[in-house]
């Protein structure tokens, strides 16, 4: 008997390509978004961080035959997520998007500039808006962080700019583990009503510094998970 939650999990990385991927995923007639259409629920650690009983989050999600389910980039890097995951997710292909962290950095400065130009100024001071970017780009312990709660075989780990120049086969993927059939997608080109329009400039230091607080974490996501992180050029580079 089926049960209430969602049948997949978004979980990451912020300015990856998640709403872009998302769009592409419920292309599929089977595959849908939550009750109330929204990709990013922002609530599992809210649920986790006690603000909001579970229940407000798994009726978002019936067993109405609809693979339903969200994708909210926070939650990679919120730590008592993982967690709760395991309990209201069980089973669920957990799915991440993952960008050159130097690259992803400047998108989301780039979307704060955006974003304040458009009336929208970030609620954090500055610099908090740096420091919580430069921890976003630590993917590796905050996957390590999620695979020792939810278990690696349900972890989809995907690098977004080779998913960007061939999507078919990873959403294919994801489509296989939900129980269905692949189906050709349209529209893999459009961008994403996300993206970023503002330009941002580097302070002085600042790229040379996430480059070598990031090279490690390459490493480790090519040795761990066997990542090819060929087109991470911006990291790698200097």
């Amino acid at each position: 008997m089926s049960v209430p939650g969602p049948a997949w999990l978004g979980i990451g990385a912020q300015r990856s390509g998640t709403t872009w991927f998302t769009d592409l995923l419920t292309q599929h007639p089977a595959v849908g978004l939550g009750t109330n259409d929204k990709k990013e629920q922002h609530l599992l650690h809210k649920v986790a961080d006690g603000v909001v009983p579970a229940s407000d989050y798994l009726a978002l999600f019936p067993a109405d035959g609809v693979r339903r389910g969200e994708w909210t980039p926070q939650y990679l890097r919120h730590a008592s997520v993982p967690a709760v995951a395991a309990r209201l997710v069980p089973g669920a292909p957990v799915l991440v998007l993952l960008r050159d962290p130097v690259e992803r950095f400047r998108s989301a400065m780039r979307l704060a500039a955006t974003r304040a130009a458009a009336g929208k100024p970030s609620p954090w001071p500055y610099p908090v808006p740096i420091t919580v970017q430069t921890f976003t780009g630590f993917y590796a312990d905050q996957l390590a962080a999620w695979a020792g709660a939810v278990g690696r075989e349900r972890m989809v780990v995907m690098v977004y700019e080779r998913v960007r120049r061939d999507p078919q086969p990873a959403v294919d993927d994801v489509w296989r583990r939900l129980g269905l059939d692949p189906a050709p997608l349209a529209h893999v080109d459009e961008a994403s009503g996300s993206s970023s329009r503002a330009d941002w400039d580097w302070p002085e230091g600042l790229q040379a510094s996430l480059q070598t607080m990031y090279r490690p974490q390459l490493a480790r996501l090519e040795s761990e998970w066997g990542l090819d992180l060929s087109d991470w050029t911006a990291t790698r580079s200097g």
